[in-house]
């Protein structure tokens, strides 16, 4: 839970910097800013629906309208401090039934702070913000996700997925964005 605790405040702090102007910007993710808030919304709003025990059809349900109303950075505190709630508290024994799926409590965690993290990063991107990840957030990430690439990618929701160019000695962030299909033009 710790993980989730410094994803969220690492994406609150990106999307209450972004400017007001930036709100349209395009991200890398192929969506403008508030289209990716929007989708992290609805993402953890899914999450606590399947956590509860919610088929995939009855968690996706109603997810493809706006979920940020007037005020995109209140829905995007409630519905991380929702998802939090939901991880802690969920059966972490049982199948979940993700729409590409039956898969594990374990695989959903990195799923889901994999798309926290990455997303902060496609925000940052859009707005024009220091792109920097917290290191030590970005390095426990990857050390979950690095053995479960190839599975996370089979989900066919991470883009083209790892380009196969980065140097060994490429830094963590790079590396971890990269997997998600990403491609960072700096050292970041």
């Amino acid at each position: 839970m710790d993980l989730f605790a410094a994803a969220d405040a690492q994406l609150m702090r990106i999307a209450s910097s972004v400017p007001a102007a930036s709100w349209d910007n395009l991200t890398p993710a192929d969506l403008t800013v508030r289209e990716v808030v929007d989708h992290i919304v609805a993402g953890n709003i899914f999450a606590v629906r399947l956590l509860d025990g919610a088929s995939a059809t009855e968690a996706t349900a109603g997810l493809d309208t706006d979920q940020l109303g007037p005020d995109p950075l209140t829905a995007l505190a409630t519905s991380c401090e929702a998802q939090r709630a939901a991880f802690a508290a969920a059966d972490q024994g049982g199948p979940l039934h993700h729409p590409s799926g039956d898969i594990t409590y374990e695989t959903f965690v990195r799923f889901r702070l994999g798309e926290l993290v990455v997303h902060a990063w496609d925000i940052a991107i859009g707005a024009d913000l220091d792109p920097t990840l917290d290191p030590q957030l970005t390095e426990n990430l990857w050390a979950m996700v690095k053995p479960h690439v190839s599975e996370m990618q089979s989900m066919g929701t991470f883009g083209a997925g790892a380009s196969d160019t980065l140097p060994q000695d490429a830094p963590v962030q790079s590396q971890l964005l990269d997997a998600f299909g990403r491609r960072p033009t700096s050292a970041t």
